[in-house]
């Protein structure tokens, strides 16, 4: 008898960088975005469970998170139903559709011990969109036991299969106010071509071979902005380890980008 496949809709996190709940957010259909994502686990999963604090209460079928963050989640759901073959997804995927999820399962291989999908940013396996096999959870137990949080690497130490997006923003994250301004100019057709010049300064000048080039981008923040030279130069840093500047004042991540802006990534110096 083959393994049932059960869905695990991560609601527990604390949504600090998004400063309101992520799961309660609505992009459409006048639904959170925990009711849409945990509509479509349950249209491909046997059974849909969410994974929540023992603070939350969903009103449906939950297994409490430890609060320790998504690796332990996991293994709190495998160690609940041992048996089953875990579809885990999280619930800052705005853009995510059924389609991918029908994409995911097909492609998932028995043999393997994850089957996750390839990050447009940077090329690694995506967590928390992904397929966790029972043949994993001796891998994720020791891992949690070390005080491991991150699914990311633990995918990367397993055999894990790795396929390819046919959607390449199916998996945006939508984590802070600035990426919820990309993702609603997607879900509203409003994204629109702009010439801007961007300049850069120590490692980031090394990586991209150029002190300032001009970029066509259709990204609406300097948030997305980044996104996609991070990309394109394989970028190390994250944006809370840079200084941003748009015509030459320090501004935030969401500040909406205008065709003609002169935009700046300043990384930090090592010095003594």
């Amino acid at each position: 008898m083959s393994a049932p496949l059960y869905g695990l809709l991560l609601v527990g996190g604390k949504s600090s960088r998004m400063g309101q709940d992520k799961a309660q957010l609505m992009y459409r259909d006048d639904q959170p975005e925990w009711i849409r994502l945990h509509s479509i686990l349950e249209q491909h999963c046997d059974k849909t469970f969410l994974s929540h604090r023992a603070s939350q209460n969903f009103g449906v079928t939950a297994i409490i998170d430890p609060a320790e963050g998504p690796l332990f989640a996991i293994h709190t759901a495998q160690a609940a139903h041992p048996m089953a073959r875990w579809l885990v997804i999280a619930c800052d995927l705005p853009l995510l559709e059924s389609a991918t999820l029908d994409e995911l399962i097909a492609g998932a291989s028995l043999q393997s011990q994850a089957t996750s999908y390839h990050s447009r940013v940077d090329h690694r396996a995506e967590p928390l969109c992904a397929i966790y096999e029972p043949s994993s959870a001796d891998a994720i137990s020791q891992a949690v036991k070390k005080g491991s949080r991150c699914p990311r690497k633990l995918l990367e130490t397993i055999e894990t299969k790795l396929l390819k997006l046919s959607d390449s923003h199916a998996l945006d994250n939508a984590n802070t106010p600035a990426d919820t301004l990309e993702v609603r100019s997607f879900l509203t057709n409003s994204r629109m071509p702009k010439t801007i010049t961007v300049r850069y300064f120590a490692q980031l000048r090394e990586l991209a071979k150029c002190e300032e080039e001009t970029i066509t981008t259709e990204c609406v923040t300097s948030s997305g902005l980044y996104e996609e030279l991070k990309a394109r130069h394989a970028f190390p840093h994250k944006q809370k380890q840079l200084m941003l500047a748009i015509n030459d004042d320090f501004t935030d991540w969401a500040t909406p980008l205008k065709a003609g802006d002169e935009v700046v990534f300043i990384p930090p110096v090592a010095g003594g």
